[in-house]
């Protein structure tokens, strides 16, 4: 284990920062982007069956302190299974529970060890663009905070939503009408002024839509938006069997 660190991490001490897990002979590199969003990616997956080499995924988080350096995280991912962990920033020490779709529980303790601050891409690259978006949309549509129209967005806002007219003006009449809203990006590129997200979406209909939305940047802030807006058809119901995302 890690020597223990006389200066006890919090929450936002870890936000921005990235740890190697090591759980038996499973590798997995956490970004810690926001207080309730990471990327994994796993970098080994051992041969134990719960992580491909290679996948990567953003999920949101929810992190409660224990006390100073140690919390509690959990998420749950695409596939369906809900991660719990006992991550102590600390010692060094983590402890994992994964719970499988299929009901199987996992039980897995390792390491914790830090790999630095997380890079910050160069400003108006695509990668700079789509943590923008990532930002964005999270801070506005799921946390409901209006004030983030100003940090990321900018006029004249050119809208491609036949249902919503031009300017910033018809997001802040919007967004707090949504309801337990949530937007989940299952896949996101970025080129040269563009980025498109592919996102399972809750809370804008009655039904949940799959939402594939197009996004201009211009000087790091988004200037323009198109969309795409279908029902979600469920794997079992469509004639392909495979799910909209």
């Amino acid at each position: 284990m890690p020597a223990a660190s006389t200066s006890l991490p919090t929450a936002p001490a870890v936000i921005g920062h990235r740890f190697l897990a090591v759980l038996d002979t499973l590798r997995v590199e956490l970004h810690f982007e926001a207080a309730d969003r990471l990327t994994f990616t796993v970098t080994d997956g051992g041969g134990i069956g719960i992580g491909e080499t290679g996948h990567t995924e953003t999920v949101d988080t929810h992190m409660v302190q224990i006390r100073p350096g140690l919390f509690l995280n959990s998420w749950r991912e695409t596939s369906g299974a809900v991660i719990n962990h006992v991550e102590d920033f600390t010692s060094g020490a983590l402890h994992s529970n994964i719970a499988l779709p299929d009901g199987t529980l996992i039980r897995l303790s390792g390491t914790l060890t830090s790999l630095g601050e997380l890079p910050l891409p160069l400003p108006g690259t695509p990668e700079a663009n789509k943590q923008t978006v990532l930002t964005a949309m999270h801070e506005l549509f799921e946390q409901g905070d209006l004030t983030a129209l100003d940090r990321y967005w900018a006029e004249p806002y050119v809208q491609h939503n036949p249902n919503l007219p031009n300017g910033l003006d018809a997001l802040r009449t919007t967004v707090p009408t949504l309801k337990n809203f949530s937007w989940t990006p299952h896949r996101i590129v970025a080129t040269d002024d563009l980025v498109i997200a592919h996102s399972r979406v809750l809370g804008w209909d009655s039904e949940p839509v799959i939402v594939a939305d197009i996004f201009r940047l211009d000087g790091g802030r988004i200037v323009e938006h198109w969309d795409v807006i279908q029902p979600e058809t469920p794997a079992g119901q469509s004639v392909n069997g495979n799910p909209m995302v």
